[in-house]
């Protein structure tokens, strides 16, 4: 929608028809000056809080989003731990069957040393009496 009479009225033709609402609202303006000055500034407050409540909205996204992030690197770290472990489980296992071989050769070696030791001995000085 257009103007109306605006539109198509030549220059001051509605000065008549207009006049008297304007000098009305100019004159409530000016008996009303507190009031309207109070207005504007509770409408400029209303537009500081509304800025500060969109950016607090927009850091509240951001956030989240990096709580989100967060999150899913705990989750990854989390299931990195557990397959260490288990790594680590089975190493030392294995670690542990290794040390038994080794020990265990160890003693079957010296087993037959003293097998060795003890047959020399006995055949050389007759251990059967």
């Amino acid at each position: 929608m257009r103007g109306g009479k605006a539109d198509t009225a030549a220059a001051k033709s509605l000065n008549k028809e207009f006049g008297p609402v304007m000098k009305e609202h100019m004159k409530y303006i000016i008996d009303h000056a507190e009031e309207i000055e109070k207005l504007i500034k509770v409408k400029a407050q209303v537009s500081e809080v509304k800025s500060i409540m969109l950016g607090n909205i927009d850091k509240a996204i951001d956030r989240g989003e990096a709580i989100t992030t967060l999150a899913d690197k705990t989750e990854t770290l989390r299931d990195q731990a557990q397959a260490y472990k288990k790594q680590g489980t089975q190493i030392r296992r294995k670690m542990w069957y290794q040390n038994m071989k080794i020990k265990l050769v160890v003693l079957g070696i010296l087993l037959i040393l003293v097998l060795i030791i003890w047959l020399s001995i006995c055949h050389g000085f007759d251990c059967s009496n």
